[in-house]
């Protein structure tokens, strides 16, 4: 049998561009936090928030976008890059608010050309879990291995290396919203956490009391319900929580599936020795814990390569070791202990790191004759269009406001003679036939 009928006016709305469109995404708390003052409402987001909406040619000559009413053709049909998104439907003044959706969507495509895998984000500093079952490689990790990507805590022991937790992030959180959090959220749940450790408190008085028994050569004793915990008993546990800071850490995490909260990692000082054990554990939390957990997946749907591990292969001259470099534009030079920036495909990322061009000890070493690029020390103003370079892009990642984090990797000087050969700026390559008429 056939699924039910519809009238024609819901078949209508299920056609609709107007009910298919969804919500805007709502902004990340951090960005707010990390743009600060510079904020502004027209300025580019670093992330998407309203879908990229197209239109065919012969409906956009019409005006026709998919929407009530028909869209100006004086804006929408003088550009090469026919996408918009839609602010409102009807604003306060009956029209339709859109702009142009060509920033983000076309540095969606230029990022997926340069064809990079996203990983999970490293410990900063060289900090990284003692914990066998919590260590992840100092290589860069796919955010699409089943060690860390999932949502659900119950499902393994190592919830914390998961991406998604119901609780925010702490250590995001500004004054008045962590006030506004323990009134609404925390304090009404004071009694369920309550009942969580007296159960908790049962569970460990049961433990112990079969121990002693097993060790006594005695009978098990019965379990201790929670109900047989006396007032003294549980006050007491409750003080040595309070010393006990991991452990009570711990209760409050799982219960109100709070974000790893790993700000006190490698602080050496004497104000934090109460919170020693606390720093102790977050050294074996997930990799979200010093950073933050990303405002969506950590693949922010941007690519969906789960490793870099390919070879490419040249027409002419075979398997390539390396990739083939992407032409960088230096954008901002190094000023102080601030890095280089570069722009590659819309996206600004840092010089690669260690010794090599980017360097600015590799361009002093008295026992090498390389120098520093132009436009790495000082601003380049003789080139036209700016000082450009090849880098290798190696992984990315998604910070917590939601921005791409891109690192990049000098190129091989013999890849980057192959990339020029196939733009017609240098040749490596004689034809047979050209070489025997002595062109």
């Amino acid at each position: 049998m056939g699924g039910r009928a519809v009238s024609p006016g819901a078949a209508l709305l299920r056609r609709s561009r107007l009910f298919s469109v969804p919500k805007p995404l709502p902004e990340p708390p951090s960005a707010n936090l990390l743009m600060g003052d510079h904020k502004s409402s027209t300025m580019t987001r670093p992330y998407p928030q309203h879908q990229s909406i197209t239109s065919p040619l012969s409906s956009r000559e019409k005006g026709d976008w998919g929407y009530k009413r028909p869209f100006p053709l004086k804006s929408t049909m003088t550009t090469s890059t026919p996408l918009i998104r839609v602010k409102q439907v009807d604003s306060i003044e009956s029209i339709t608010d859109f702009t142009s959706a060509a920033d983000l969507s076309l540095s969606l495509e230029k990022f997926q050309e340069l064809q990079v895998a996203m990983s999970v984000p490293r410990a900063k500093n060289g900090i990284y879990s003692t914990s066998e079952s919590n260590r992840w490689d100092m290589w860069s990790k796919s955010v699409f291995e089943e060690d860390s990507d999932f949502t659900d805590p119950e499902r393994r022991r190592d919830f914390d290396k998961r991406w998604k937790f119901n609780g925010p992030w702490l250590a995001r959180m500004t004054e008045g919203d962590f006030s506004r959090y323990l009134t609404k959220v925390v304090r009404p749940k004071r009694a369920q956490f309550r009942t969580l450790l007296r159960t908790k408190l049962a569970e460990d008085m049961t433990l112990a009391r079969t121990q002693a028994a097993m060790d006594d050569g005695k009978p098990t004793p019965p379990v201790v319900e929670p109900r047989d915990i006396t007032e003294e008993q549980f006050t007491e546990y409750l003080r040595s929580l309070r010393n006990d800071r991991a452990t009570l850490y711990k209760f409050v995490t799982k219960f109100l599936d709070l974000a790893p909260l790993g700000t006190l990692i490698g602080v050496k000082n004497a104000v934090f020795n109460a919170l020693s054990q606390v720093s102790d554990h977050l050294t074996d939390l997930g990799p979200y814990g010093r950073s933050g957990p990303p405002p969506s997946h950590p693949s922010a749907g941007i690519s969906y390569l789960r490793t870099n591990s390919f070879m490419e292969n040249h027409p002419v001259y075979g398997p390539q070791a390396r990739r083939a470099p992407s032409l960088a534009r230096i954008i901002y030079p190094r000023v102080g202990h601030h890095k280089a920036k570069l722009g590659l495909g819309g996206f600004v990322a840092d010089v690669p790191a260690g010794d090599n061009e980017f360097n600015y000890r590799f361009g002093k070493s008295k026992s090498s004759t390389n120098k520093v690029l132009n436009g790495v020390a000082h601003l380049d103003t003789k080139t036209y269009g700016g000082a450009k370079v090849y880098v290798e892009p190696q992984t990315a990642s998604v910070d917590p406001s939601g921005k791409i984090i891109l690192k990049l990797r000098p190129s091989s000087p013999e890849a980057q003679v192959v990339a020029k050969e196939a733009k017609g700026m240098s040749q490596i390559y004689q034809d047979a036939k050209a070489e025997a008429h002595g062109t």
